[in-house]
């Protein structure tokens, strides 16, 4: 099935994100009823009952992007994943220009010998021309992932803070973490938490590192078919696991902060005693949602992954008129835009 698909004009695309981040639009969106209802995320527990419980994703996003000069010319680079001490699998563009044995110079320091150039398969091996830290250097000269459509994918000092939840973990190194943000996740400020601490809402957490998955189209030129999303690493852990089973059993609702959360909550939902590993689960209309049927998510870009996944709980009329109405009462989409709860 195509993927729900609508007209998003460009000014409509958030560049910046709100401030307070918890000051952004929310809307409500009842399953059953199908009413629809427009707030602020700072009024989000409001909308919650005590004993329901915030899942989170607790994953850093590192400075994957990377621009630099390949024969003189212009050239940029996402890092998707070291494979080996140094080398990474990476996206680039332009294609053309990123061949074998290619070297592509990143600032004073830093340097990437192409060691493969399929298109699915580029690969670079980094290092420095004055024996420093390979993770230094990118970590210094590198950029913070945001997509093409905000601000033609520059990011700059702001985004640093901007495109990082507030709770992300710090024990990361450069080759584990997310080259996405888990968007939804983006609203939630500490006196929103502290809001949902007085009314007795629980939150616990999980880390999936965000993969291409986050932005790489269903369907793709040339090809007829859906293409599932990549994999994705994550990891449950055990008191997390034992506070979503503890909430279930008293009736309590399990919200899922963004679609990389359901997409680990439902992996894990088939096969309980795997709380850890890769997960390529494909979440389409008809899926049978086992544990998290309640999402707080942001609005996706047509033809993605993340909006067959919320067309799977909304269906295609209700998804239709929850956009609709986003978009006829101003809403700021996207990355750095405003978002939903579905309850």
């Amino acid at each position: 099935m195509e993927p729900f698909s609508y007209h998003l004009p460009a000014d409509r695309i958030a560049q910046r994100p709100c401030s307070p981040a918890d000051d952004a639009k929310m809307l409500i969106v009842n399953r059953s009823s199908g009413d629809i209802s427009i707030s602020r995320f700072a009024e989000l527990p409001e909308f919650l009952d005590s004993g329901d419980l915030l899942v989170l994703n607790d994953t850093r996003v590192i400075p994957a992007r990377l621009f630099g000069t390949l024969s003189g010319r212009p050239v940029e680079v996402l890092l998707i994943r070291e494979e080996t001490e140094s080398v990474w699998r990476v996206l680039g563009r332009p294609m053309k220009q990123l061949r074998r044995g290619g070297e592509i110079e990143c600032g004073e320091v830093l340097r990437g010998r192409i060691e493969a150039d399929k298109d699915d398969d580029l690969r670079c091996s980094f290092y420095t021309i004055d024996g420093s830290s390979v993770t230094s250097a990118i970590a210094q000269v590198g950029s913070m992932p945001i997509p093409p459509y905000i601000r033609g994918g520059k990011g700059d000092l702001q985004d640093r803070a901007d495109y990082q939840t507030i709770f992300a973990r710090d024990d990361f190194a450069m080759g584990v973490g997310s080259v996405a943000a888990p968007t939804a996740s983006l609203h939630f400020t500490d006196r929103l938490f502290a809001r949902c601490d007085n009314r007795g809402i629980q939150r616990a957490f999980l880390t999936l590192h965000v993969g291409t998955a986050s932005f790489l189209p269903v369907y793709r030129p040339g090809l007829n078919e859906p293409q599932r999303p990549g994999s994705e690493w994550f990891e449950l852990p055990i008191p997390s696991r034992d506070a979503i089973n503890k909430t279930k059993r008293a009736g309590g609702r399990v919200v899922a902060v963004g679609t990389t959360v359901a997409r680990a909550l439902e992996s894990v939902a088939r096969n309980p005693e795997r709380l850890h590993g890769e997960t390529d689960i494909f979440i389409t209309p008809g899926f049978e949602w086992r544990m998290a049927s309640n999402l707080v998510t942001n609005f996706h870009q047509p033809g993605t992954s993340h909006l067959l996944l919320v067309e799977s709980l909304l269906g295609r009329r209700l998804l239709a008129e929850v956009y609709e109405a986003a978009l006829a009462e101003g809403f700021r989409f996207l990355s750095y835009g405003d978002g939903m709860v579905v309850l």
